[in-house]
């Protein structure tokens, strides 16, 4: 009986992976990132907003 059932379920699903390939839908897996846009660095007359060291 296990070798029958066997024969079985690897001929089925040998016959239903190629469908079942062609029938996934992955875009759903990940979400679409989208990232805002950087703040602008401020702009500093002279040497205030350097590190000189």
């Amino acid at each position: 009986m296990k070798p029958l059932l066997l024969t079985i379920t690897l001929a089925v699903s040998a016959l239903a992976s190629p469908a079942m390939a062609m029938n996934v839908d992955v875009s759903s897996l990940t979400p679409v990132l989208t990232f805002p846009q950087p703040a602008p660095e401020p702009v500093t007359q002279g040497d205030g907003g350097i590190d000189a060291q």
